[in-house]
């Protein structure tokens, strides 16, 4: 799905070039934002900044946003996966674009991660509202209980949060009410471990993980969770 976002000139009060930019998907809009926002030409790095998911700002003075992908120094490999249509400064010929239901995905937030084909499955550990959790804990799909998990550049600091996480990022994913993190076992199974797993991407989350046939109870009725485990061609998952 495209995705939209505004970019407001603040070189002056009325600056001459707001322009819309059309991204070929969200994940497109943060990678390019990750090479604007890292470029080693500090104008693009300095002059451009992310003020909400679908709304940035550029200091033509310093650097031009429309001008990022034919700059090989910035993002040039975006050519063709973005372009941008400038706005009248008078205001004429605005158009209000689709704004997105979404959860920025900032490390160090706290999400819940679920299904994107059925939202009402979410990944939950077993006592994980009260802390309650011994190592090696499995981790499951459920219909009617959920966990929260903080998601972290595996990288970066506790104090150094807030960066836009990207599908190559590695990433530790730990239960907010103790310290343990998501790996998975010999058998592929996710569970909980005082060591988070190495070299899990953050693209991971969104098809990396799958679901087996729902656990039966001693009766064999199905019970409303599923033992989730590591795949390299997973079900589609979101953070929300």
């Amino acid at each position: 799905m495209v995705y939209y976002a505004y970019i407001e000139d603040i070189s002056s009060p009325r600056g001459p070039c707001r322009c819309i930019a059309v991204f070929a998907s969200r994940a497109v809009a943060d990678e390019w934002w990750r090479a604007v926002s890292t470029s080693a030409n500090t104008n693009y790095s300095d002059g451009v900044r992310r003020v909400a998911p679908q709304f940035f700002t550029h200091d033509t003075n310093k650097a031009n946003a429309v001008t990022s992908i034919t700059d090989a120094q910035v993002a040039s490999s975006f050519f063709g996966k973005v372009f941008f249509t400038y706005l009248e400064s008078n205001g004429g010929g605005l158009s209000v674009i689709p704004i997105l239901d979404f959860v920025d995905h900032v490390s160090g937030n706290s999400f819940f991660i679920r299904s994107r084909v059925s939202p009402n499955e979410y990944w939950y550990c077993p006592g994980s509202s009260t802390g309650n959790v011994t190592p090696n804990s499995k981790v499951y799909v459920s219909r009617t209980e959920r966990t929260r998990f903080r998601v972290r550049l595996f990288s970066e600091r506790k104090e150094t949060t807030g960066t836009i996480m990207i599908g190559s990022d590695e990433i530790a994913i730990t239960l907010i009410s103790t310290n343990l993190s998501i790996r998975v076992s010999r058998s592929g199974h996710v569970i909980v471990s005082k060591n988070p797993e190495l070299g899990l991407k953050f693209s991971d989350i969104a098809n990396g993980f799958g679901v087996v046939t729902p656990l039966l109870d001693n009766e064999g009725h199905c019970e409303n969770i599923k033992e989730l485990f590591k795949t390299e061609d997973g079900e589609e998952w979101e953070l929300a």
